[in-house]
């Protein structure tokens, strides 16, 4: 409605979104604490969603029907109509099956820090066709692959609290896409003074970048300033949201 408020014609300081093949918007409605869907079928100038995820006006990390005021960035839906959530200051990844009026925790144990089993500010989630689940750590400048019921997840690009501008590094890692035909992750390097977005082949130990400049940022076609959400075209042309330069950068294929 343009207005901020917790009716269901109403959305307040939303974040993360996703479209489904169903032609369904999933917002993550930060403000008041839950995830709203919304047929793009609209008729109306100020239509009503349905509350698929958390409890208006209810936040923490108690229940698995709450999520975090702030932590709502990410959103994933799979071809079943699950829902993902990377509940990040909840330091977990949450799944909601279509319907469900709860979610199940499939990626972290809901605190922070740097083991294995848990997931440290998780921002870009994915899922593949196999319900393995990508997570971009935010804080430990990694990303990591959950297999479907895994306690624990595997290193696939960066190290463990250890940013950097080679190659081999990340830092504060952000948006992520996956192109699952070619097994290689696209990852958003959000931190400033790295400003990338690289493209890291599943089972490498190293990374290319594919736009930005290593160890710079700026305003000019070829740098990026704290890039943060991407995607890809049909024909693997790149989109990143460059969030410090207020713009979206679109960078073809192959150059």
């Amino acid at each position: 409605t343009g207005s901020s408020g917790s009716g269901l014609n109403q959305i307040s300081s939303p974040t993360g979104l996703y479209i489904d093949s169903n032609n369904n918007l999933y917002i993550g409605d930060t403000g008041s604490f839950r995830v709203i869907q919304q047929s793009l079928s609209i008729t109306t100038n100020a239509p009503s969603g349905t509350i698929v995820a958390g409890t208006s006006g209810t936040s923490g990390n108690s229940s698995f029907l709450n999520l975090f005021s702030t932590g709502v960035r990410y959103l994933f839906v799979d071809s079943s109509q699950n829902l993902y959530v990377a509940d990040t200051y909840n330091n977990r990844v949450m799944r909601w099956a279509s319907g469900a009026s709860s979610g199940l925790m499939v990626a972290g144990d809901g605190t922070f820090g740097s083991t294995l089993n848990q997931v440290y500010s998780p921002y870009g989630i994915w899922v593949d066709s196999s319900s393995n689940i990508f997570v971009a750590e935010y804080q430990l400048h990694r990303v990591t692959k959950w297999a479907p019921g895994a306690t624990a997840g595997i290193i696939v690009a960066g190290f463990t609290a250890s940013a950097g501008n080679t190659t081999n590094k990340l830092a504060s890692p952000a948006g992520l896409y996956y192109d699952e035909a070619n097994q290689d992750l696209y990852i958003a390097n959000s931190a400033t003074s790295t400003s990338t977005v690289m493209k890291w082949h599943v089972g490498d130990l190293n990374g290319t970048v594919v736009a930005g400049l290593a160890g710079t940022y700026g305003s000019t076609a070829t740098q990026l300033k704290s890039p943060m959400g991407i995607t890809l075209d049909k024909w693997n042309n790149l989109y990143v949201a460059d969030r410090s330069n207020s713009r979206v950068q679109l960078f073809c294929s192959g150059t």
